[in-house]
Parts: C-alpha cells; sequence; structure tokens
C-alpha cells in the first residue's frame, strides 16, 4: 500500500517551468483561470464568484496536501512567477497504487508546450517517488488538446468509459 507524505512539498522544476505548491498570492491569477470561459468550456464545476470563493479554495487545496490526499501544482515559468495554469494529483487509491490527474492552463499559455512538460514531470513524480502504478485521467471527448497531451503519454481509453484515459507503470 502506498504510504503518501506530502511534507516538504514536492516542488519540481523542469527545463522551462517551476511547479510549486498553490499560495495566497495566487489568488487573482487563479481566480482568473477558473473563471475563464474556454478553460471551463470542458469542465463541470462551479465557477468562483468572488475572490472570496478562491481563497477558500486555496485554503482546501492546501488542507488536502497537508492531509496527504492530493497534490495541487502551480505551473509557473522559471524565472516568472506568475500562475500559468495548474496541475494535480487527486482521488489516491492506496491500495490499487492509483491516482487520478488532472490539468488546466490560460489560454494565453496554451499550444507552447507547458502543459506536456508539466505533464511528463508529475508522471514521472507519481511513477518514480511515490511509487504509484496506475494513473487516471477523466475528460470531455470534445476535449481533443487534452485528449492529444494523455495519449502523446501513453495513456489509452478504457473500454466502455468515453472520458476515462489510464496510464500504466509499465506503459509510460
Amino acid at each position: 500500500m502506498l504510504n503518501l507524505n506530502f511534507t516538504p512539498f514536492p516542488t519540481i522544476t523542469t527545463q522551462r517551468l517551476v511547479l510549486r505548491q498553490l499560495q495566497d498570492k495566487d489568488v487573482h491569477e487563479l481566480f482568473e483561470l477558473r473563471t475563464n470561459e474556454h478553460v471551463n468550456r470542458f469542465l463541470d464545476r462551479p465557477l468562483p464568484q468572488s475572490l472570496n470563493d478562491v481563497i477558500n479554495f486555496i485554503a482546501l487545496v492546501n488542507q488536502i496536501t497537508h492531509d496527504n490526499e492530493g497534490l495541487y501544482w502551480v505551473i509557473t515559468r522559471k524565472n516568472e512567477d506568475k500562475l500559468l495554469g495548474t496541475i494535480s494529483l487527486r482521488n489516491f487509491e492506496p491500495e490499487q497504487y492509483q491516482a487520478e490527474i488532472g490539468y488546466e492552463l490560460h489560454p494565453n499559455h496554451q499550444r507552447q508546450g507547458f502543459m506536456l512538460e508539466a505533464t511528463q514531470e508529475v508522471l514521472a513524480y507519481s511513477f518514480d517517488r511515490l511509487g504509484l502504478k496506475v494513473i487516471v485521467a477523466d475528460t470531455d471527448p470534445g476535449n481533443l488538446p487534452s485528449i492529444k497531451i494523455l495519449e502523446r503519454h501513453g495513456f489509452v481509453k478504457m473500454n466502455g468509459l468515453e472520458n476515462t484515459y489510464i496510464l500504466s507503470k509499465k506503459n509510460f
């Protein structure tokens, strides 16, 4: 069974990016991301109505991390600490060595390879450091850019489930 411990928070650095813990200073950029019509087109979640909603979300995410129930990284450029998007691991199933990955990227930063780069490192961290054996992703069938990212990393559609993709460690 997995033994999850996210203290200290696992900051990940790639060639161009830093994936770091969500902070209170991210409230305005996170509000912009989570209320963006383009980003939310394929997501089924309530939109924040105010900055206070986002402040509460930040507190919730950080509590989930503190409780070792999930990880939520802010994606930034190495030399610029501005939130470009987010990537997360959640819905851990320790007995099955499994978790779910999710991500979102502001439209101003799409089609530049940022999410492909961030996903690669989170998957490597998941398999190599956390010891996961399976990662799943749920995506809307119309979200072709997200599906392409998943497929480039070796995810395959689960039989009988239109929205669910799966990647096992042996196929990574």
